[in-house]
């Protein structure tokens, strides 16, 4: 029972957090700073070496992005002669202000051109600049750089010692991490489909819980696969638990959408044989559900006959329910081929192995292709010019503010474009840091105050706040500001400098910061957000154009994982859509209309997603005796979905400004879209059906995106399968209200 128990409350912490890497993150940096901190204090070190150590210790987690624990090594390797180097600079040209303003400056540009080398790049230019920050913080001099270094020296080999002791220390560890986090959140998909189907109800806060852990589970997968794209050791296995674990997400995903259809059909007073198998089917989804041992291991044998009744014993019910059964078996097996081990070992010699087939090498190279140098270069080297500028002006304005605190306000209008692009984003990112801050300040005004001069009751509370930091998602990023505030409150009392006036200085430099910010952004370089989404909704529009082809271009012929990668492919894009719409998406955007229209694209963009990853899953399980006429009707529906793609690319390199003026849309979940398109009326058409269904919601997009442009692929003669003639209006697949048009084509 304790052992069951144990087991459940690991499932929940691991559920909220992909492979607990927020918390072992929190969990390192404060364990981390705390050791460097010992080690400094058993040293009898001065007071500004306790602060350039815990300091270092504190970067040393903010820097360090990698999943892969060999790639964290070497970021903090590299981390720390630069560390060193830039603490030096910064000390050397004290006595120049001027020069040691220029070299900062110098500084922060090369820092922003090295994130065009990934999270690496990232990590390097953030330990560059925040210790040229160390140096400005501290007013550190030649003389006192041995210390220093020392302090900084420690720090990086307390945080290297307890990282290797705390955290997962090799790759089968991680991924034993991010698989249990993978099975706690597929807990909670099969938790609410069975309380779902039980009542007979399509009950609102269920399905908005059904759709929030959907997205958890999505999430957890795409954590798996840019952990697998990180090591690239043994590619045969990886490939091998990448496949098994996109089954799994598909086949979760179509329960839940059956789930829905189903639960939206009340079923009759004297339907008991309905009830009873609405009874049985919730049943069996419990069943899957605690059968589930988190972790460790999956549905045995005797479990997965347990649950395959087959046609016979099932109990008569709706064929909606008869669906669910059908995916409630598609999912057991989809467990059992996974397997408790799958991916978490390689032996010894194996070396790492390519695509067995020449489609699958040909799409690699076309998938690592994907990735435009260029443009990101491009975008790069935009960003880098607007940075140096905003922090030009931050130094300016902060001079006039402060000359000795001048830094805090280079370091807000720094911060604000990290991972950000756009004016509504850096705007976005900008109130975070100012209302994180302005909460910041009073929270630690309160708690300095409360703690007054107790030096050890200090420190604990500032690797409290240290640990919620951390531990915060990067959404919540004025959270994090929070905790940074409140600790720099507890510092600045620590070291006997704590006062009001200061308090409320750190909140106007961040408001000098984040506007001069915001200003380089619109002036210098700009990109809208209209813009950068354009940008991105092409982008993922030319993955789909390609997932479509390798999918189809011979099914059952190539190898299924080239196919998952795609797949994969095409969630990064859709994920770089959201975020660039998100200042149009945020509940704060006060135009409701272009608002409401950017949630309607990427509801529409998530169920395109959704065929799209349920066709790549599906043609790696081609038969191959469909024969010569089910592979040319899966031509010619393919060809009419990149007909669609093709169009749809035409119309957002040229989308018309008119369509803000248009009605509003009415926005609905994707999971709603979905469950409102028709049955599938035989297994063996689900690769066509799918295509359809992705086919029909690229023509409402197309319709989203331009009302007034023709409808895609309409010409005489085409016939998508399994719908027949193609109306001219309303669109196929869509039914119209006076608002917009969403899919919801008839049931069959």
């Amino acid at each position: 029972m304790v052992a069951r128990t144990k087991a459940l409350l690991w499932d929940r912490l691991a559920a909220i957090g992909p492979g607990l890497m927020r918390l072992t993150s929190a969990m390192r940096a404060v364990l981390g700073a705390a050791a460097t901190l010992a080690v400094l204090t058993a040293l009898q070190g001065s007071d500004m070496a306790l602060l350039a150590g815990g300091f270092t210790a504190m970067v040393t987690s903010l820097a360090i992005s990698d999943l892969h624990p060999r790639n964290q090594l070497i970021t903090l390797g590299l981390g720390a002669p630069l560390f060193l180097a830039a603490l030096t600079a910064g000390a050397v040209l004290a006595p120049y202000p001027t020069a040691a303003k220029m070299l900062f400056l110098l500084l922060i540009h090369l820092a922003v051109q090295a994130r065009r080398f990934g999270a690496r790049g990232l990590g390097l230019g953030i330990f560059g600049f925040m210790a040229f920050f160390l140096s400005q913080f501290t007013q550190a001099r030649v003389v006192q750089l041995p210390q220093l270094g020392a302090a900084v020296l420690i720090a990086f080999g307390a945080v290297a010692t307890v990282w290797y002791c705390a955290g997962p220390r090799t790759v089968s560890g991680v991924l034993t991490r991010l698989r249990r986090a993978f099975d706690g959140r597929l807990h909670d998909v099969l938790r609410d489909t069975a309380s779902m189907i039980a009542t007979g109800q399509d009950v609102h806060t269920r399905r908005r819980s059904l759709e929030r852990h959907l997205d958890r589970l999505h999430a957890s997968v795409l954590l798996i696969e840019d952990f697998l794209d990180e090591r690239a050791v043994d590619r045969a296995t990886d490939d091998l638990l990448l496949q098994h674990i996109s089954h799994v997400e598909v086949a979760a995903q179509r329960l839940a959408v059956l789930t829905v259809r189903a639960a939206r059909t009340q079923p009759s007073l004297n339907g008991l044989a309905e009830r009873t198998a609405r009874q049985q089917l919730a049943g069996r989804i419990q069943v899957l559900r605690h059968q589930l041992t988190v972790g460790t291991a999956r549905p045995s044998e005797q479990y997965g006959e347990q649950l395959e009744d087959g046609p016979a014993r099932r109990p008569a019910g709706s064929a909606h329910v008869r669906d669910c059964f059908q995916a409630v078996d598609e999912l057991t097996a989809a467990l059992r081929a996974l397997g408790p081990r799958v991916g978490l070992r390689r032996e010894r010699g194996t070396p790492a192995r390519e695509p067995a087939t020449l489609q699958g090498q040909a799409f690699a190279v076309e998938r690592r292709g994907e990735r435009d140098t260029a443009s990101l270069k491009r975008a790069v080297t935009q960003q880098a010019f607007q940075v140096t500028a905003a922090s030009a002006l931050a130094i300016v304005g902060g001079h006039l503010l402060s000359p000795q605190l001048w830094y805090w306000a280079v370091a807000a209008s720094w911060v604000v474009f990290i991972k950000n692009e756009s004016i509504g984003e850096v705007l976005l990112q900008s109130l975070r840091r100012l209302t994180g801050t302005v909460i910041g300040v009073v929270a630690g005004y309160g708690l300095a105050a409360l703690v007054g001069g107790d030096g050890p009751l200090l420190l604990v509370l500032l690797l409290v706040c240290m640990f919620g930091m951390f531990s915060m998602p990067s959404v919540a990023y004025w959270a994090v500001t929070f905790f940074i505030t409140c600790m720099l409150s507890l510092l600045l009392a620590l070291l006997g400098t704590f006062s009001t006036h200061v308090l409320l200085l750190r909140v106007e430099e961040t408001a000098l910061g984040v506007a001069c910010g915001i200003l380089a952004a619109v002036l210098i370089l700009p990109t809208t957000v209209r813009r950068a989404s354009d940008e991105e909704l092409a982008n993922f529009l030319l993955v789909l154009h390609r997932l479509l082809r390798a999918t189809t271009g011979s099914p059952g012929a190539g190898t299924s994982t080239s196919w998952v990668r795609a797949a994969h492919d095409l969630d990064q894009a859709l994920e770089s859509f959201g975020k660039a719409s998100l200042p149009l998406t945020h509940p704060l955007n006060p135009q409701r209309g272009r608002r409401d229209r950017a949630r309607h694209l990427v509801e529409l963009l998530e169920a395109a997603a959704y065929h799209a990853r349920s066709l790549a899953a599906t043609a790696g399980r081609f038969p191959a005796g469909q024969g010569a006429e089910c592979a040319t009707r899966l031509t010619a529906a393919a060809d009419r979905a990149q007909e669609t793609v093709t169009q749809l690319i035409r119309i957002t390199r040229r989308r018309p400004g008119i369509a803000s003026h248009t009605a509003r849309p009415r926005v609905t979940r994707a999971l709603s879209l979905l469950s409102d398109e028709r049955r599938m009326r035989r297994p063996e058409q689900r690769l066509l059906l799918h295509i359809d269904h992705l086919d029909a919601t690229l023509i409402v997009l197309a319709r989203a995106l331009d009302p007034l442009a023709p409808e895609p692929g309409h010409a005489p003669g085409r016939r998508p399968h399994g719908t027949g003639p193609r109306p001219a209006a309303p669109l196929r697949g869509t039914c119209t209200s006076a608002t917009t048009a969403v899919p919801c084509a008839p049931r069959a």
